[in-house]
């Protein structure tokens, strides 16, 4: 098949999907107002920048229905509704798959008001498949569409995120979000300050806040027991998160979970809020465990458990895998989406054949 991407060619999510397509013979050309160097120039066709008051959308609009309509793909497929679907359905293309990745579901009707929750309407009206990464999404999505909604998640390349042994010695945990509020590296460094033993930790990433978490790890006596990693290349990444025995996730807002999943298909456990998609990607008191959110207490508490044992910590790890690989497996998931793909490209073919005769 012929597929147009109309999404941010700078996120990994995007690139995932695309290589993956492309890995299965299918023909891809992406529309993003990002580049994406390593994919070809002539495959990704870059979009003006997003301008105040959305003064960019008639020009990109534009250039995606004149495009894309060039190409003459057997399906649209535009990710992020609320900006990229917003592009797509002002184009009027078809067979158009919309797909709701979180803040654009979770975030914005609500923080724009009564005209933006009426956008949303509008946008998922002009798709003809729609699809998000959990149940937890597909409900918040419930209330802009009567349309069904098909959950695919964002699944895990579990030829790079392969089981590891599980380690000896004091605890280590690793914290793998970008450094900023929503993502909760506060409540953590707050929760550890009362935590008493023998333990070691990472955080990688950079971010907003990274400084004011700097700090804070200092005030608290933190800086010892800390390494800030920064920014991890992705060929890296597997061996990096398994070094720790743990991974940790308070964040205040959440629509999936990628990177709890890549911790447990390394054979690491996790701790994390009770919200949103958080509570589907882990398998309770199995694979992990859930905190009631922004509970730092509770926190508190099971840090010092697992500070004080890390032995149970390490048996729930080596039950993450195989969790991981029944329900989320990156193969898995981009199955589904092309045979979601092949049923608007045949329903495609039936109405024309219906409009000819």
């Amino acid at each position: 098949m012929r597929i147009a991407i109309i999404a941010d060619a700078a996120s990994v999510h995007t690139r995932r999907w695309a290589l993956g397509l492309k890995q299965q013979g299918h023909e891809i050309a992406i529309w993003s107002e990002r580049p994406w160097d390593d994919f070809g120039q002539d495959l990704v066709h870059l979009l003006p920048k997003a301008l105040r008051f959305r003064r960019d959308v008639p020009r990109a609009v534009w250039q995606i229905r004149r495009e894309v309509h060039a190409f003459s793909p057997d399906i649209i497929h535009a990710h992020y509704i609320s900006h990229y679907g917003l592009l797509a359905a002002l184009a009027r293309l078809s067979p158009l798959v919309m797909s709701i990745w979180g803040a654009d579901i979770e975030c914005f009707p609500e923080r724009h008001g009564f005209l933006s929750c009426r956008m949303i309407q509008w946008i998922l009206g002009q798709a003809d498949a729609i699809t998000c990464s959990s149940q937890y999404l597909k409900t918040l999505s419930a209330r802009y569409t009567d349309k069904p909604i098909s959950v695919i998640p964002f699944g895990i390349d579990l030829h790079r995120f392969r089981p590891h042994p599980p380690h000896k010695g004091p605890l280590r945990f690793v914290i793998n979000k970008a450094l900023e509020p929503v993502y909760g590296i506060d409540l953590i460094l707050t929760a550890l300050k009362d935590v008493q033993g023998d333990y070691v930790g990472r955080i990688l990433g950079e971010g907003s806040q990274r400084q004011t978490l700097l700090e804070l790890a200092k005030t608290y006596h933190l800086d010892e027991r800390i390494t800030w990693v920064g920014k991890v290349g992705l060929d890296e990444l597997p061996d990096v998160l398994a070094w720790a025995d743990v991974g940790l996730y308070a964040s205040r807002r959440e629509s999936f979970g990628v990177a709890p999943l890549e911790m447990m298909a390394l054979g690491r456990a996790v701790i994390a809020h009770r919200l949103g998609g958080l509570t589907e990607v882990i398998d309770e008191n199995v694979t992990g465990f859930l905190v009631e959110p922004h509970n730092i207490v509770a926190w508190q508490q099971i840090l010092q458990q697992i500070v004080d044992d890390p032995s149970r910590i390490r048996q729930m790890g080596e039950q993450g895998p195989r969790w991981v690989a029944s329900r989320y497996n990156f193969d898995e998931n981009l199955k589904r989406m092309i045979e979601l793909y092949e049923q608007l490209r045949l329903t495609k073919i039936s109405r024309n054949r219906k409009t000819q005769n």
